[in-house]
């Protein structure tokens, strides 16, 4: 009796090995799973324009940089439709005082804090951006956060490889170690992928120790609360007006506790600095469900309308900063 129940034990985890090894080398089977994330990165006009000293920064123009991951850089929908594109055709719909406005988009897939600390002060001098957006998020602090900032110039963005994306490549090795097994580890985190569409967190998960390593103040967090204390300096030093929006995680909208204690840390943490204006963007997707703004249930990405929905909160805030109030018309 015991005997078959090991056997057949065996025989379905050498079934499902064989499966996945060979799904993975042919991908038969993932064209109807999960909704694929292209983290392709985009360049935008200004940053051309930056790359080749043809903006006039001292002229009648109004500027905004924006930084952050492929959450906000529009990972899965067309680059036309994302936060930052969103955002720019507002302000030159409403724009009754510059001759021109500008949106300098160069957030990147993958990014961490130390990516984007090192790509704010890489643009700020060139851009003098009057409104910097850092789009954060919560896995901000996975990665390689000491490195050496690259002492090269703006043309060598889009050849930097994200820190995140680095490390990753050592996770996965690690995991390879761990989990010699390709279907013992595809059941657990597709396991760990599910149950989180219910508000259930596996312990010591990924994302339960993002979450923990924001409230318990662990090493990662620290590290990048000094590279983004960094950047609030700066835009302080050069009246550069700081706007965080937290990205919430669009598929899990139906279970805003998950992230209280984090949020919290993450919200405390830019409320010792007035200047800072702190948007948590759960907040303005509330009464909203989560099938109407996600791409997928088991990823975090926004849709193309929240990305809107984001843009037309964002640009309401732009039009009450002093000196905006009578700038920007409806």
């Amino acid at each position: 009796m015991y005997k078959k129940i090991i056997i057949s034990i065996l025989i379905f985890i050498l079934a499902g090995e064989l499966l996945i090894r060979f799904d993975e080398a042919f991908e038969f089977m993932t064209a109807n799973s999960v909704v694929k994330i292209k983290t392709d990165l985009k360049i935008t006009p200004e940053y051309e324009m930056v790359k080749n000293n043809t903006l006039n920064t001292g002229g009648n123009n109004f500027r905004v940089m924006v930084l952050g991951d492929s959450y906000i850089h529009g990972g899965g929908i067309e680059f036309k439709d994302n936060f930052s594109q969103q955002l720019k055709s507002l302000l030159k719909k409403a724009n009754s005082k510059y001759d021109d406005v500008y949106v300098l988009d160069v957030s990147k897939p993958s990014s961490n804090t130390f990516d984007n600390n090192q790509t704010y002060f890489q643009f700020a001098d060139k851009f003098k951006p009057d409104i910097v957006i850092l789009g954060y998020n919560y896995n901000d602090v996975e990665g390689n956060l000491d490195k050496q900032k690259t002492q090269s110039g703006i043309d060598s963005f889009t050849n930097i490889k994200a820190s995140s994306d680095e490390k990753q490549s050592f996770i996965k090795k690690v995991y390879d170690i761990l989990y010699q097994s390709k279907f013992i580890f595809y059941v657990m985190h597709n396991l760990h992928d599910e149950m989180k569409t219910h508000g259930l967190i596996m312990p010591n998960s990924s994302f339960d120790l993002i979450q923990k390593t924001h409230y318990e103040n662990r090493e990662s967090w620290v590290k990048s609360k000094a590279l983004l204390q960094e950047v609030i300096d700066n835009c302080k030093k050069e009246n550069s007006q700081l706007v965080i929006l937290k990205f919430p995680e669009i598929n899990l909208l139906e279970y805003p506790g998950l992230f209280t204690r984090a949020d919290n840390s993450i919200h405390d943490f830019f409320a010792l600095d007035p200047s800072t204006m702190y948007i948590n963007g759960a907040d303005i997707f509330k009464g909203e469900t989560s099938k109407e703004n996600m791409l997928s249930k088991y990823d975090g990405h926004p849709n193309e309308k929240a990305h809107k929905k984001m843009a037309q909160y964002i640009f309401s805030l732009i039009k009450k900063i002093p000196g905006s109030e009578h700038t920007f018309k409806q």
